[in-house]
């Protein structure tokens, strides 16, 4: 009886977890076996599932499972990512080799985007983007980045790698002087093609502020440029 209760109490504490993520607990627990994961080295709380918009009956899950030890304020972890049905059964897996520290810069959020990235003919790729973030107050940084993957076989390609869409950085004094980069990126799809591949053409809007006192008033200085680049599909990736 004890066991039925201890067990009942674990699924209560896992649905918790996963649901705040958004990811179904069928469908996680299914995948779990498939893989045939240790659940305590599973992230529960980045664990993360999306509905592919461009194929029937296929969801997309990240799963980050922990390499080595946890301690208090520092864990590692690499991402399992899958394509499943409805039901969980697994269509593509993939382990992806980067390793994502949460130290003094912290692991924030993992989420999956499946904007259009329509990258070759027949090909859509989707993103899973990552966040991090210190807690200094008068040194603040954060940053995301994404990293593009498509289906092939039974597995997934990755073709862009840990690409920066933003980050920002401050140091000031906690109340008035100091300065600040803010940085946003956008990919768009590009009218060009290399190695039958779309470019990614890259808008990056860098915000430059800085603030001082003056006479008691706190003024505020802000400039603004936009820059774009072309990131070229070569041996297997982008660059």
């Amino acid at each position: 009886m004890k066991k039925h209760i201890l067990i009942g109490i674990l699924m209560c504490s896992w649905a918790g977890i996963l649901h705040a993520q958004e990811i179904n607990l069928a469908r996680f627990e299914n995948i779990v076996k498939s893989l045939k994961l240790d659940k305590t080295r599973i992230k529960g709380e980045f664990c993360t599932e999306k509905k592919m918009p461009n194929a029937e009956d296929s969801y997309i899950a990240v799963l980050p499972i922990l390499q080595g030890k946890e301690e208090e304020d520092f864990f590692v972890v690499r991402n399992y990512i899958v394509i499943t049905d409805e039901n969980g059964a697994i269509k593509n897996q993939y382990v992806d080799p980067v390793e994502i520290t949460s130290d003094a810069i912290m692991l924030r959020s993992i989420a999956i985007d499946t904007g259009l990235y329509t990258i070759s003919n027949g090909i859509r790729a989707f993103g899973v983007k990552v966040s991090v973030q210190n807690g200094s107050q008068p040194n603040p940084y954060s940053s995301e980045t994404i990293s593009l993957y498509y289906p092939a076989g039974k597995t997934l390609k990755k073709v862009l790698n840990e690409f920066e869409l933003s980050n920002y950085s401050a140091e000031w004094d906690t109340r008035c002087t100091g300065e600040a980069e803010d940085n946003h990126s956008l990919i768009m799809m590009d009218k060009t093609k290399t190695n039958n591949f779309t470019d990614l053409k890259i808008k990056t809007i860098s915000i430059a502020k800085n603030s001082k006192e003056v006479n008691g008033d706190c003024k505020e200085n802000e400039t603004s440029k936009t820059s774009y680049r072309i990131l070229k599909f070569k041996n297997g990736k982008y660059h």
